[in-house]
């Protein structure tokens, strides 16, 4: 009797792993290392294919700082088509590479991107995408 419960305890906890690591291999991989993941999702609207990343900081200095590097980081490498800054604080960019569009947006201690999986317009994909930053 025994026996038989633990066999079935431990068919049950290799099905909730096999489930766990299939639902992890799923997931895009982590785009901004920097900070505390809070968020990473993929979202489809308007037709279109998103991945939606935010991370955490311990304050807004660390965040700031970490904005840039990630930003950097982003488009090393890649021949920037478009972009386009918000002039508010700096920490607000939306930038069309040759493979992709992303946007990159700071909120006090924490910073949010949203990347498409093709390159479409600026002004296209601020319109689609920039609900899901917020």
């Amino acid at each position: 009797m025994q026996t038989a419960i633990i066999i079935a305890a431990t068919s049950a906890i290799a099905v909730v792993v096999t489930v766990i690591i299939g639902k992890r291999r799923k997931m895009p991989h982590r785009i901004m290392r920097e900070g505390k993941l809070l968020k990473s999702e993929m979202v489809s609207l308007d037709g279109e294919l998103f991945y939606v990343e935010k991370v955490a900081f311990k304050d807004w200095h660390v965040s700031l700082h970490n904005f840039y590097l990630i930003s950097d980081r982003l488009g090393k490498g890649h021949t920037i088509v478009e972009q386009k800054w918000s002039y508010e604080d700096f920490c607000d960019i939306t930038i069309r590479l040759d493979d992709y569009t992303y946007a990159l947006n700071r909120q006090v201690e924490v910073i949010a991107l949203v990347r498409s999986f093709r390159p479409i317009p600026v002004d296209e994909f601020d319109r689609i995408a920039r609900p899901l930053i917020m």
